[in-house]
């Protein structure tokens, strides 16, 4: 079915630590990048050939590390069960995010998530 990928940016800026994984035993932080995209099926778009409004999509993104920004993750609830790794972080983005849209009712699906921890260190997270 034919379909568009709409993706929308956010950061946020925290610390963590990776117990067992040599220098990122250590207390440090990242500026950390996602990038949120969402499928939209033809079939779905409004009146004007709009999926979702790409504001919308950015505040989504943004809600849903809200609480990670100038945190120290492994404090963190979500990361109570599991390490804040980038691979993590991508992940409960992503329910977060699906989360949002159905909230929101919008005829939209998270499609992927990528998370950069640094310029050049980057995870997808993909969905479908």
């Amino acid at each position: 079915m034919s379909h568009y990928l709409l993706s929308a940016e956010t950061s946020f800026s925290a610390a963590h630590t990776l117990p067992g994984v040599d220098k990122c035993e250590k207390f440090h932080g990242h500026n950390w990048k996602v990038r949120l995209t969402i499928r939209v099926d033809e079939a779905n778009l409004d009146g004007t050939g709009m999926g979702v409004d790409f504001r919308i999509i950015e505040q989504v993104a943004r809600e849903a590390v809200s609480d990670f920004d100038h945190g120290y993750l492994n404090d963190l609830e979500p990361f109570k069960s599991r390490m804040p790794t980038a691979e993590n972080v991508a992940s409960i983005v992503s329910e977060r995010a699906a989360s949002a849209l159905r909230h929101r009712g919008l005829r939209a699906k998270v499609n992927e998530v990528e998370v950069w921890e640094t310029p050049g260190y980057r995870v997808t997270y993909r969905t479908e």
